[in-house]
């Protein structure tokens, strides 16, 4: 067999597996996920505001591990939970819900409400971590939240208190974009929680 005659054969092989390679990859891409943004309700009444101003440092939430990823993860029955590839966060999860609730306190209790790592010279007077051991939709498409608060002092020596909480909203549908209201609300409500915490203690810097 010539020289010409090998590399037509092997022209001939090669082509049909390139083909092959480019539509399967083309089969497997599918359509892009939805992607759902977690932000301040918009119905939500003008916030009381519930200290006077302090500077609160917020480190970035903990979220369980099913929950640390952008796919939503829904409860389906008793203890099943699914993961939702087509339904998923448009960044992940601990950013988001770390952002909104800066932005709830902040409003709620005026300051300055920073996110860790906090730039130079900023020296808060309290700061708050939240650890978060459920966070899911419900069977309903509603929210299920629950975990731990700690109020710590500004220089980050002194634990002030600790506080456990669980929250429902339920949602105007099944839809995922509902899930994402009620979950705006249920953030909102520990973010209330925080403020009156920050209220009832007389934090030193």
């Amino acid at each position: 067999m010539t020289s010409s005659t090998k590399l037509a054969s092997l022209r001939s092989m090669v082509l049909p597996l390139i083909i092959s390679t480019v539509v399967l990859t083309g089969c497997a891409g599918g359509p892009a996920p939805t992607l759902y943004l977690l932000e301040p309700v918009v119905d939500e009444q003008p916030p009381r505001r519930l200290t006077e101003g302090q500077d609160v440092g917020l480190s970035v939430v903990k979220v369980p591990g099913y929950a640390d990823d952008k796919p939503i993860a829904s409860r389906v029955s008793g203890t099943r939970v699914a993961i939702n590839a087509d339904h998923q966060w448009a960044e992940s999860p601990d950013a988001a819900i770390t952002r909104l609730l800066a932005n709830r306190i902040r409003a709620y209790a005026g300051g300055n409400v920073l996110i860790e790592p906090w730039p130079r010279g900023f020296e808060p007077q309290a700061r708050v971590e939240f650890d978060f051991d459920k966070l899911l939709r419900n069977e309903r498409g509603g929210a299920e939240v629950s975990g731990q608060l700690r109020l710590i002092s500004g220089d980050g020596k002194s634990v002030l208190e600790v506080k456990n909480f669980q929250v429902f909203h339920e949602s105007g549908g099944l839809n995922h974009q509902d899930f994402f209201v009620a979950l705006s609300r249920a953030i909102s409500d520990i973010a209330r929680l925080a403020t009156v915490t920050l209220q009832q203690q007389a934090v030193p810097n």
